[in-house]
């Protein structure tokens, strides 16, 4: 969910309950209001009342024995004796002849003394509905909630696109930054104090990131390289060694140090090639085709899969392509070619099956030393007996990584099987 879109139902979440809170309140606020005007209104008509009977008026009563007049919701009744003036406001049920039931009015009653004489004014009106007090209140949080949310989106969309317009910037920039371009991201003064900390910390990261990678990038080619010199010169003057007269047994022991230093050698050249893989350094891609790979370099190894007694069968589509760079490619495919060779048993085979979405290496082998998941690590051998340098699954699982694919390592009746999907 995009930020602006969390900010807008927030906005409305805390606007409906504030509302809910506001028409609570609100209901009871409008109808105490009501009935106050109601209360005072009545008062009014007491006091008019009063007046006129001060002045002298004369009211016929239409019950003399009761001493009651009633007109237009007033009753005015003459008490027999002395009362002290009082006002009571209480709610009663009266017949209303236009909807034919009773409804709830006010009712107020007054005791007022004129001319040593006590009335007993009582007047009534009908109520505001509660439920048309909750309807008309319903209505206005209503509306309002809907310009709130029209609001809120108008926020939403226009305004935040211009406020978070340098966040998506810089966020556009940490997409786009690369290490292999040596170009760290420069910082932006904003009008917002959180984005420049944020383009600052942005701009310094990428400055040590680039500081870093460059640092360690010369650091793996000059040791590469610096390491291949003495050991070309060691392995030049172990080679001269071997042509002199040597015992049998200094024999061995030259022939045992061409080994380490051949080796030693392999170890630099893999280490060097693993830097670059998860540096990032082939990242230009074309379209390779697998089969016609497979097919040259099952030709190449002929003779070392004669020499080891193997047998090689293929299912091979035609023409599979994958986009990949194609050093990494052949490097793939040599890595796990030769693990099938040097990982075998005598009289063993190797079954090789390529199709559009995948590829998988089967070969006979001992079972491996250490957990299958545990290959695929630096330094990690199935065979801790055997002379591979334990570098190989783990550049393969570095190039399937930087190109999406996905690889799986099972040993099932005395075969490994490795398996690449492509898609």
């Amino acid at each position: 969910m995009r930020l602006t879109s969390k900010f807008v139902l927030i906005y409305l979440a805390v606007t409906l309950v504030v509302l809910s809170i506001g028409g609570y309140v609100s209901y009871f606020i409008i109808k105490g209001e009501i009935d106050k005007e109601l209360k005072w209104r009545f008062l009014d008509r007491v006091k008019r009342v009063t007046y006129l009977l001060e002045q002298g008026h004369h009211f016929d009563y239409e019950d003399a024995g009761s001493d009651n007049h009633t007109h237009n919701h007033l009753t005015i009744t003459q008490l027999p004796a002395k009362v002290e003036p009082s006002v009571q406001v209480r709610d009663t049920m009266v017949w209303d002849k236009r909807l034919q039931q009773r409804e709830t009015n006010l009712k107020l009653i007054a005791i007022r003394n004129v001319n040593g004489q006590s009335y007993r004014i009582a007047t009534h009106g009908a109520l505001v509905e509660t439920d048309d007090i909750t309807e008309a209140v319903t209505k206005i949080l209503l509306w309002i909630l809907g310009m709130q949310v029209i609001g809120a989106i108008g926020v939403g969309l226009i305004v935040s696109n211009r406020l978070f317009k340098p966040f998506r910037k810089t966020l556009a920039q940490i997409k786009n930054f690369s290490l292999q371009n040596k170009q760290p991201i420069e910082a932006e003064n904003t009008n917002v104090k959180e984005f420049n900390d944020l383009n600052t910390f942005v701009e310094e990261m990428t400055h040590k990131a680039v500081g870093d990678y460059r640092n360690l990038k010369e650091f793996a080619e000059n040791a590469s390289h610096e390491l291949q010199t003495p050991l070309s010169v060691v392995k030049g003057k172990l080679e001269l060694l071997t042509e002199t007269d040597l015992s049998p047994k200094q024999y061995q022991l030259v022939e045992g140090s061409q080994r380490s230093i051949k080796k030693l050698s392999k170890l630099s050249e893999s280490l060097a090639l693993l830097t670059k893989i998860e540096n990032h350094e082939f990242t230009d891609t074309e379209e390779v085709n697998m089969t016609q790979l497979i097919k040259e370099s099952t030709t190449m190894f002929e003779e070392f899969i004669t020499l080891n007694g193997l047998s090689v069968e293929t299912e091979l589509e035609t023409d599979v392509t994958i986009r990949i760079h194609s050093v990494l490619a052949d490097i793939l495919w040599t890595n796990l070619f030769q693990n099938a060779i040097k990982h075998n048993v005598e009289g063993g085979h190797i079954h090789i099956t390529l199709t559009q979405e995948k590829l998988i290496i089967k070969n006979t082998g001992p079972e491996p030393d250490h957990p299958l998941e545990e290959l695929f690590g630096r330094f990690k051998k199935a065979d801790t007996s055997s002379s591979s340098i334990g570098l190989g699954l783990s550049i393969v699982k570095r190039i399937i990584d930087q190109n999406n694919f996905d690889i799986a390592y099972a040993y099932l009746n005395q075969e490994h099987i490795i398996k690449i999907d492509f898609s």
